[in-house]
């Protein structure tokens, strides 16, 4: 048997350095496919990362629309209330213009204040008269021939019309030169 180990005995100086240390270290793989599975482990790990990385940017990219969406909405809604309230308040409005033509001092101060308090808040009165009839922001009650208009401009307005923020709310009632 000593005959047998002595034949597969190789001689030192036909070993290699490289040789060397692969037998003389048995956790170390012969072909290098150790090192292969941990390159390709470490490739699948990286991409992974990277997928969720992305992921995580959508999401965080998605949060904040979600976030802006909510704010517009919001916006929206309180200026379609406010919308509600001052076209509640037109009339009264209308009425204290009314009485400001009759000269009552006391309404007036009231009607100014008022008006100044909605003209803050984005009520825009609209100007018609002398202006072209717009069906977009008047109401054509009645045509009457005018020597001092041309035909289709407002002559008259019987109830003033009101944007909000940039939306009617209210056309104007008016009447139009033929």
């Amino acid at each position: 048997m000593n005959e047998e180990l002595e034949k597969k005995v190789i001689p030192d100086e036909e070993i290699t350095a490289t040789e060397a240390e692969t037998v003389n270290d048995p956790a170390k793989p012969e072909c290098g496919l150790e090192e292969d599975i941990l390159a390709d482990k470490a490739a699948l790990l990286k991409t992974q990362l990277e997928e969720v990385k992305n992921r995580y940017l959508r999401l965080q990219a998605d949060f904040s629309n979600y976030k802006r969406r909510v704010q517009k909405e919001k916006e929206d809604l309180f200026q379609m209330a406010n919308s509600d309230l001052i076209s509640k308040l037109l009339p009264v409005l209308d009425s204290l213009e009314k009485a400001e033509e009759m000269g009552d001092s006391g309404v007036l101060q009231i009607f100014k204040q008022l008006r100044d308090v909605l003209e803050k808040e984005g009520l825009k009165p609209i100007e018609a008269v002398g202006k072209p009839f717009d069906p977009t922001y008047h109401q054509a009650i009645d045509q009457v021939v005018s020597d001092e208009y041309e035909a289709g401009t407002v002559v008259e307005d019987l109830r003033k019309g009101y944007c909000f923020c940039g939306n009617l709310i209210r056309p104007s009632m008016v009447r139009v030169a033929k």
